[in-house]
């Protein structure tokens, strides 16, 4: 059976509305989002639930704590079809250091019934590094990971805002698991707004942070990078067979 993905880093600054006017005109069965807000749109109010609303989908979500004074985030998953079980786990956990990759990162998960097949989709949002270079506290947020990606053998769907490159550890060590159902790694997805953050900056869409993977079983059929200018990641879209 046939089935289309969307994975999308929502960007926190955007405004939920344009992001749903986005979905609408390009439906896909199943939706997965970073960087969703909570409570931080008066007139909109809980991110996760107003886009499951809008569009009629069932959803599932983990709200994310970054900490006094910041926002709350949540990785949300969004299914036309029926989520008959969710799990989710934390990948990093702070520790007191105050850096980006010292924050709360959490791995969520839902089996789909699609057509009486059981689908497991997964996703999440690493931690960000200054220039995407690796440090220890990644590796281990990685390994985090990859002791769960490595439970999953069939019938699986993982996507993400990975905060790594095509050649960095991360991406080589879930490749060794998963194949890639996304675009090949010289499409980039970020950023299409300016950066700056502790003397890195970016102004030009050049680099690949953004995929979806997938159990050796899933068949890839149709894959794209979507062109919007909504939020700083661009979406990853796919067509599958499962």
């Amino acid at each position: 059976m046939k089935l289309t993905i969307l994975q999308w880093n929502v960007w926190y600054k955007e405004d939920i509305r344009n992001i749903t006017k986005f979905l609408r005109e390009h439906p896909s069965d199943v939706v997965c989002l970073q960087e969703l807000t909570i409570q931080d749109a008066p007139e909109i109010g809980h991110t996760p639930d107003y886009i499951a609303e809008q569009l009629g989908y069932n959803h599932f979500y983990k709200e994310i704590d970054l900490g006094e004074g910041k926002i709350k985030l949540a990785n949300g998953i969004f299914s036309k079809y029926p989520i008959v079980s969710t799990n989710w786990q934390w990948i990093n956990q702070p520790t007191g250091t105050g850096h980006y990759d010292d924050e709360y990162r959490a791995y969520i998960e839902v089996t789909l019934d699609v057509n009486n097949t059981a689908l497991t989709v997964a996703t999440t949002h690493m931690s960000y590094t200054n220039g995407f270079v690796s440090t220890l506290r990644k590796e281990q947020e990685l390994r985090h990971l990859v002791d769960i990606l490595n439970t999953k053998k069939s019938n699986f769907i993982f996507s993400g805002d990975l905060n790594a490159t095509p050649d960095s550890l991360t991406i080589k060590m879930i490749g060794n698991l998963l194949q890639n159902v996304g675009p090949t790694f010289d499409k980039p997805t970020w950023t299409t707004k300016p950066f700056s953050y502790d003397g890195f900056e970016e102004t030009k869409l050049r680099w690949r942070l953004d995929y979806i993977f997938a159990s050796q079983d899933v068949k890839l059929l149709e894959t794209e990078i979507l062109k919007t200018e909504y939020s700083d990641h661009l979406p990853v879209w796919a067509v599958v067979e499962v």
